[in-house]
Parts: C-alpha cells; structure tokens; sequence
C-alpha cells in the first residue's frame, strides 16, 4: 500500500541534476509531486542522502535531496515544496501522461 501523502503525476520531463559544484548529468523525470520526483541515475553516481540540485524542464535550480536509490532509480525530495503554480507549470508543459493517488 502507497502510504504517501501527495498526489504524484506520471510526466516525462528532461531535467539535469549536479552534486556540488561537479558535472551536470541529464535526467528524464517520470514522476513528480510538490515535495519531489523520480528520475533514472543512468550514470550511477548518486547515493542516498546525496545533496544535489535539479532543473526540471526549464524549471530551477531546485535544492533536492536524494531518499532512496534502487537499480539507478532515484527518489528526491526538493528543500522546498513546489509552488503550486510551477507544478502546474511543470505539469502543463512537461506532458503529463496522468495523476496517481
């Protein structure tokens, strides 16, 4: 049972996501909330608790925090929610597929 307490959109978005000062990495993003996403970490480098920042779309920088890593899948969550306007934003340009409870 998914216990989570936001409403989680299947998008596909590219985004980049970088570790400090280091190299960006390009990301598509597949799911996204106010409080944070999902993304495949292709090249494998981040761990959980790794501090990063995030462009989704044109959208950012956004301060993230990675909370699980499995099989180069990533779950973040942002610093700070999204304002509802730029989910929507994200949403509305970023080619959401559907909404998930």
């Amino acid at each position: 049972m998914d216990l989570r307490r936001e409403k989680r959109y299947s998008i596909s978005v590219m985004g980049r996501y970088r570790k400090g000062t280091g190299v960006r990495f390009d990301i598509a993003i597949r799911d996204l909330s106010e409080y944070g996403c999902q993304f495949a970490d292709l090249v494998g480098r981040l761990r959980k608790g790794d501090e990063i920042t995030l462009r989704i779309g044109d959208i950012g920088p956004i301060a993230a925090r990675t909370k699980w890593v499995e099989k180069r899948q990533v779950g973040v969550e942002f610093d700070q929610p999204l304002h509802l306007s730029v989910l929507d934003h994200i949403i509305e340009h970023g080619g959401t597929n559907k909404a998930e409870d």
